[in-house]
């Protein structure tokens, strides 16, 4: 190995030898001792402390701290009166908060896990040559010496010496923070390692071209490497639905601290002793905190992703679940998305009228004009690349061309440009050079100066008339439906064209004719259109195809009625003319189509979006979609067809890249923020018949129905299996029928919280304490009497007003399954967490007077068995009540 110059300095054929490889690649052999030499290529940095600051993370929301301010009120309560147990729950209050703590936590990591599971669903894979053949491996398995073949919208894998440069042009900004294009060559330079235009690095993206590059470093090694060890995390911005919830704690902390300390105050000026008072603070604080709300969050949005991922589409971020059911808007790609990106090639056309070949010569030639400005590469699977160049492919030896034999004709591929909407390239035939482009009609027709005439020996001379008469019958195939490209070329002089610049020859071409490409809609994409649009949601297409093609798929996939004309349709030449209040305006008037775009023009119509207050779903699968799809408030990437930069960039990916799994996704994250309004009202039901005990305690002289003990066992205990019930209800068939919530729209609302505390919790309050009293009067007690906590006849009364709640939270959790329907029709026997929690809350209902551990524990008693049975009236009067308030909101 030559010690004297660095990778960057030796020739492209001394590249081999410094490496110890070959142009056929390494055997397996080599790659698996230099895999136990060097390890996998992964630059993951381990964060040895992530979890244990997650798990400290736990204690510190508002909830946690309440509680623990509640148990060291517990402590100096039990100093200042000895033997009332305080102590006792002082101690259970911080058991609690561990628990609630812990329990957050596990739902964290066990989400966490679940994630990185799914990620595997797609791992990083590149094509290498090994053994003389093009495999496709993982990208961890890359190894020093490996030919690594990367091609447009690829992101590099390792750190590489080139060899081969086809017009490649990278983006080294994820190494460098610089953005510009780079273009890059083979040749040998004699600069430093960093400025070197023959090397290409890890964790950088190709915009365009191709290459192939011998790997000279992987993992840490890299640069990408060396600067992953160095990087610190950054810290996310909350999301939408994290910031409301932290609203919501804080409104819930502020309430329970202001309503305890002004009664704590009360009492003390009304002259209780401060150990009632400190009880009191303690009880009306611990009342008004749901605890076991913010666990049940963190497993819905958990258990909501993992239901997502069974419908193909793969959530990165958790936040990303409740975004996806909040899109206004859903910006969708053409092929591969509402199509089966299946290119066939179904028509090929003459140059004068389009009309279908009819010979097989004329069409040998037309599709090899169109191959040598493909890019493709042949594969033990068969041929890879752009789906367009592939069909081209296909289509040529399904005819009889042998595709070997041609590829060594080709001399130079002058690689896509978006911009230009055209791909180019020489190849010699019949000792003839051939210099052809391929793509849209309307970037090709300014070149044009002659066509091909199949009835005559020679091209003939065009004119304007002939350009428009040849458009005309493009746009009626293309009208059809199918993507019609258009191929021209010039027959080249003698000489070298290694070094030639495509815009050079550019000039004077004629017109062979024109390739027409089906690729079918898939089934499922009109009734998941239809069901966007009775949601509310606008569906808006994008594409670089001509926009008679797009119009024509667009009434195919029901984005827009059959026979709407190109009002609806808006170009790429004239969207790049429009300031954003024109767009505004155009979008306002109905246009759903944009057809010859550029993906950055993509950013446009997000921003445009955004500024009408739309929540912007954006599919995208190039290099270049990346800005679009960070920029959207849903970046959603294609698992199939998409690049790495895009699947990198994107929050969701689907795994199938269909179009009708958006929509899935779409109802799934509706079901899930539905589904958390709905625990969310029912775990505030109970703070209702919690806090008004200690309120009227506090006022009148008469017992604590309550405890603080039969609380905690009503929010961490009964309350918890219904929650995390309600957290997996299946979409609601109406969802879809719905328009999207507005954006301002929060957890905690108004009306939540008046039917949450006023209406139901009030209902499940004044039985409560009626049975509490009832079961006092009829024992003897009289108004003004006090009861010790271990008097008998006390603990009935606590153990009827506590399993009344119990009892009473079963018609509230009925309820809450639906907005208008009952519930029931539903059938209780689907949702087995729900039905599991109900039986729970029976049983429950029955031990805490009946059963002698439950009784000890709680400190209850037992009551008639007719009281018993008024208890279970509960649940008729509070199902029943709320059902004739649904039908009565459902009639305004």
């Amino acid at each position: 190995m030559n010690k004297a110059k660095q990778i960057q300095n030796v020739n492209p054929d001394e590249v081999y030898s410094y490496l110890s490889s070959r142009p056929e690649g390494l055997n397996d052999h080599e790659v698996e001792e230099r895999l136990l030499e060097v390890g996998k290529n992964s630059v993951e940095v381990r964060d040895q402390w992530k979890w244990v600051r997650s798990l400290l993370k736990q204690f510190t929301n508002f909830f946690t701290i309440l509680l623990n301010v509640s148990a060291v009120i517990c402590f100096v309560a039990d100093n200042l009166q000895p033997g009332e147990s305080m102590n006792v729950l002082g101690w259970a209050l911080l058991g609690v908060s561990f628990l609630n703590a812990l329990f957050s936590f596990v739902q964290e990591y066990r989400a966490e896990k679940a994630m990185e599971a799914l990620k595997k669903f797609l791992p990083p894979r590149v094509l290498v040559r090994r053994n003389g053949n093009n495999v496709e491996i993982l990208a961890e398995d890359l190894v020093p010496g490996d030919i690594l073949i990367v091609s447009e919208g690829d992101r590099i894998a390792a750190d590489g010496r080139l060899v081969k440069s086809g017009d490649l042009v990278v983006n080294n900004a994820p190494l460098t923070g610089e953005s510009k294009a780079q273009s890059l060559h083979a040749s040998a330079v004699d600069k430093r390692m960093s400025e070197s235009e023959n090397l290409v690095f890890a964790g950088c993206s190709v915009f365009k071209g191709s290459g192939e590059a011998v790997i000279f470093a992987t993992g840490i090694r890299t640069e990408f490497g060396k600067l992953a060890q160095l990087s610190q995390s950054i810290r996310r911005s909350p999301s939408p639905l994290e910031y409301e919830t932290g609203r919501m704690v804080k409104i819930l902390t502020i309430i329970a601290v202001s309503m305890g300390f002004s009664f704590f105050l009360y009492g003390v000026f009304s002259g209780r002793s401060l150990w009632v008072n400190l009880v009191f603070m303690m009880g009306i604080i611990v009342a008004n905190v749901p605890e076991g709300l913010l666990p049940t969050f963190t497993l819905s949005l958990a258990i909501g992703s993992l239901r997502m991922a069974k419908k193909n589409v793969l959530v990165k971020e958790l936040k990303a679940v409740e975004a996806l059911g909040a899109v206004h808007v859903i910006c969708t790609d053409k092929t591969g998305t509402l199509t089966h990106n299946q290119l066939t090639i179904t028509h090929l056309g003459d140059a004068i009228a389009c009309e279908k070949l009819k010979d097989k010569g004329s069409e040998n030639f037309l599709l090899k004009l169109a191959l040598s400005a493909s890019e493709v590469r042949k594969s033990e699977k068969g041929f890879s690349g752009d789906p367009l160049d592939v069909s081209v492919a296909d289509s040529y030896v399904e005819k009889g061309g042998d595709f070997s034999a041609f590829e060594k004709d080709i001399e130079k591929h002058f690689a896509f440009d978006v911009d230009k909407r055209r791909s180019a390239g020489i190849f010699s035939a019949d000792s003839q050079k051939f210099f052809v482009v391929k793509g849209a009609w309307v970037a090709i027709r300014p070149f044009i100066s002659g066509m091909q005439d199949n009835s005559a020996a020679q091209p003939v001379k065009v004119d304007e008339e002939a350009l428009e008469k040849a458009e005309a019958a493009m746009r009626k195939v293309a009208a059809t439906g199918l993507r019609v490209i258009a191929i021209a070329y010039s027959i080249l002089a003698e000489g070298d064209y290694t070094d030639a610049k495509q815009n050079d020859l550019e000039h004077d071409l004629i017109l062979a004719g024109f390739v027409g490409i089906e690729d079918p809609i898939r089934k499922e994409v009109p009734p998941a259109v239809k069901k966007c649009h009775d949601a509310g949601i606008d569906v808006i297409m994008i594409t670089g195809d001509h926009p008679d093609t797009a119009l024509a798929i667009a009434q195919k996939s029901g984005i827009v009625v059959d026979g709407q004309n190109m009002a609806g349709v808006l170009t790429g030449d004239i969207l790049e003319q429009l300031t954003q209040e024109q767009l505004i305006e155009a979008l306002g008037k109905g246009v759903s189509i944009f057809a010859r775009t550029t993906p950055e023009q993509k950013m446009k119509i997000v921003a445009a979006l955004k500024a009408m207050d739309k929540v912007v779903a954006m599919t995208g699968d190039g290099v270049n979609d990346a800005p679009a799809l960070k920029a959207a408030d849903v970046g959603i990437a294609m698992g199939k067809k998409g690049t790495d930069v895009a699947r990198e960039s994107a929050q969701i990916v689907l795994l199938d890249d269909n179009f009708a799994s958006i929509v899935a996704g779409v109802e799934e994250g509706r079901a899930i923020y539905s589904n958390i309004k709905k625990f969310t009202n029912y775990v505030l039901v109970s703070n209702g018949p919690e806090i008004l005990p200690y309120i009227i305690y506090i006022l009148l002289p008469v017992p604590l129905a309550l405890t603080v003990i039969q609380i905690l066992s009503i929010d961490l205990g009964t309350d918890i299996i219904p929650s995390m019930g309600l957290g997996q209800e299946p979409p609601d068939p109406e969802e879809m029928r719905r328009p999207p919530r507005d954006r301002s729209e929060g957890l905690l609302t108004r009306p939540l919280i008046i039917h949450s505390y006023l209406f139901l919790g009030l209902l499940e309050a004044l039985w409560s304490i009626f049975l509490f009293f009832f079961v006092l009067v009829e024992g003897g007690w009289e108004y003004g009497q006090e009861l010790a906590s271990n008097n008998v006849l006390y603990r009935s009364a606590t153990g009827i007003a506590l399993s009344t709640i119990l009892l009473m939270q079963i018609g509230n959790l009925i309820g809450r399954r639906f907005i208008y329907r009952s519930g029931l029709d539903m059938g209780i026997f689907k949702n087995k967490l729900i039905f599991f929690g109900i039986i729970i809350q029976v049983v429950f209902s029955w031990a805490v007077l009946y059963f002698p551990p439950a009784q000890k524990v709680l400190a209850t008693g037992p009551v008639s068995i007719e009281i018993y049975f008024l208890a279970w009236f509960g649940i008729p009067l509070i199902f029943g009540l709320d059902f004739i308030r649904k039908k009565v909101a459902q009639r305004g």
